[in-house]
């Protein structure tokens, strides 16, 4: 499949994405315990998003590399 700058750009910036909802999920999570809520629920979200920033970076990974390829 021939990719473009383009998709490069879009994978780059969902894992910007992804970085900001990691960051505001420890936020919410700080907060909860500062209240005193209960934070398994969050804590449980915040498991999942660096899976899915580390699924997200190696997308782009590759897509910067068959870009080169094709150069």
């Amino acid at each position: 499949m021939t990719y473009c700058p383009k998709n490069l750009e879009l994978a780059r910036r969902q894992v910007i994405i992804d970085r900001q909802m990691i960051c505001a999920q420890q936020s919410l999570i700080d907060g909860m315990r500062t209240r005193g809520e209960p934070a398994g629920l969050a804590n449980e979200r915040l498991v999942k998003l660096p899976v899915d920033l580390r699924n997200h970076c190696f997308h782009q990974d590759l897509l910067q590399a068959s870009i080169r390829l094709e150069r």
